[in-house]
């Protein structure tokens, strides 16, 4: 008796070649980060305690641009704003604020982790570096000179997601 093999497939030859094509084209993880996403800013912040009351909303990343806003409350009374945004371009990044709706001020992407991320502009007055971070539902911003001698904190809690 003879025994024949069953013709290979070619369907599986197709997938697999699918499969590392997929693959190859997939972005790879940044040299600055993890990828490409800052994903984990987007949401409505708000901080805790009295006045004032600051707040920071934040898009997704979608298209390689997060847009926000910064509203400060004080008494219920707005008494700042500010127009956000940071545009990533695989490896790099900015990040451009506008105080009052003023010309912006654009920072550059130094650093960045799965939940973290630092700006810097060194010709900037102050600040020259502009980091935020993520902790669970808390979300920290620190404005700082380039030392991180005269620094500031924020801190928020997720509103909504």
């Amino acid at each position: 008796m003879t025994t024949r093999k069953p013709a290979r497939s070619h369907v599986n030859d197709h997938l697999a070649l699918a499969a590392l094509v997929i693959a190859a084209c997939a972005p790879a993880p940044s040299a600055l980060g993890q990828d490409d996403t800052l994903d984990w800013m987007a949401g409505h912040w708000r901080s805790t305690g009295g006045d004032p009351v600051i707040e920071e909303v934040w898009t997704d990343s979608a298209g390689g641009l997060l847009l926000g806003v910064n509203r400060t409350r004080v008494e219920g009374s707005a008494v700042g704003f500010e127009f956000l945004r940071i545009e990533l371009a695989g490896e790099t990044g900015r990040y451009c604020a506008q105080p009052g709706g003023r010309p912006a001020s654009c920072f550059e992407l130094v650093e960045r982790g799965a939940s973290s991320v630092r700006f810097e502009n060194p010709d900037h007055d102050f600040p020259n570096v502009i980091a935020y971070s993520r902790d669970g539902d808390v979300m920290t911003a620190v404005i700082s000179d380039m030392s991180g001698e005269q620094a500031m904190s924020f801190a928020w809690t997720l509103v909504t997601g």
